[in-house]
């Protein structure tokens, strides 16, 4: 069975949360951010280009429930337009509570979703690149395991002289190869476009993103109030965006807002500010840091943090 659309119906979840600092501080659906920042590959493999060469990235979330998300990204460039990419990622829930029939608590029990992958992407012309990355998953459940093999695929548009790019990605499609009881499940297949540019004239960037291309509806089947969700809404909730102000500076300052999260998790008469989110970048020597802080409710907010490693400036070579 390959990957479909249904919205809430599907395993691996943990491929579609941002696995860095700057995504989640732009609003967490970002796919069109292309400059040095290798954690973009991950989700866009088009992304990649000579800025990333030789560098490498490490990130870290304490996530929602006390689980813990982290991740590690390289970029290779082969020459001639090639680039190659290696990405890992481990979500790992924790212990929770074994329980039987009646509620009773009966030890603890383990989860975790991890997945490693290659990328690939080919520079055809000045302004087009197109890529894609291959994932093997596993999942364990206590006693229950999983996996499957998922892809990527995307091709980003970058015009140098206007600093403008945009982008269209096609996310985690595959095929289930273990399964957990022997029913095959489908993959979070989602597809994104994004549009991102520096300003001429002012040190700010901005990037939006349409994501779920793939179903028009994800949106809850009543607003906070009650109401049935309009037309309106089910549009709006597709739009995720951020702005990034000192862009091509070694500090910068990120807020973004994510509609759908807003939305969904907003409180009745309480400002609870969900889906909001804001950060910052500040790059010393070979390194670059990264911290985001990302609300989804008044009771649960999540803090990321990355460390990028310039390897080429670490060397003592100059980019």
């Amino acid at each position: 069975m390959w990957a479909n659309a249904q919205t809430g119906t599907t395993i691996y979840q943990f491929l579609n949360i941002p696995i860095s600092a700057r995504q989640a501080a732009l609003g967490g659906d970002a796919v069109s951010v292309r400059d040095y920042d290798l954690n973009f590959t991950a989700v866009n493999p088009s992304l990649m280009n000579l800025d990333m060469d030789n560098r490498i990235a490490l990130n870290y979330a304490s996530y929602l429930a006390d689980s813990k998300l982290g991740s590690i990204n390289y970029v290779k460039d082969l020459a001639a337009g090639h680039f190659l990419s290696v990405n890992a990622r481990v979500m790992d829930f924790g212990k929770i509570p074994r329980t039987d029939e009646s509620g009773q608590v009966n030890g603890e029990f383990s989860a975790m979703d991890a997945s490693v992958g290659l990328g690939y992407a080919y520079q055809f012309e000045d302004n087009f690149t197109i890529g894609a990355n291959v994932n093997y998953i596993t999942s364990k459940i206590d006693n229950f395991n999983s996996s499957a093999l998922s892809a990527s695929a995307g091709v980003t548009y970058h015009n140098e002289r206007t600093k403008e790019t945009i982008a269209l990605v096609f996310r985690n499609f595959g095929y289930q190869l273990q399964t957990y009881n022997g029913v095959k499940e489908a993959l979070p297949f989602r597809a994104d476009i994004g549009y991102t540019r520096i300003l001429p004239e002012f040190p700010l960037a901005f990037t939006i993103t349409y994501h779920d291309l793939q179903k028009f509806n994800i949106s809850q089947t009543y607003n906070v109030n009650g109401q049935e969700v309009g037309f309106g809404r089910k549009f709006l909730d597709h739009l995720s965006g951020g702005v990034e102000l000192f862009p091509e500076q070694a500090f910068n300052l990120r807020m973004g807002y994510n509609v759908k999260r807003g939305n969904e998790l907003a409180v009745l008469d309480q400002r609870s500010f969900s889906g909001l989110s804001f950060g910052f970048g500040i790059k010393i020597s070979s390194f670059r840091f990264d911290y985001s802080h990302v609300r989804y409710h008044n009771a649960s907010n999540v803090n990321q943090i990355g460390l990028m490693l310039d390897l080429v400036e670490l060397s003592g070579y100059r980019r």
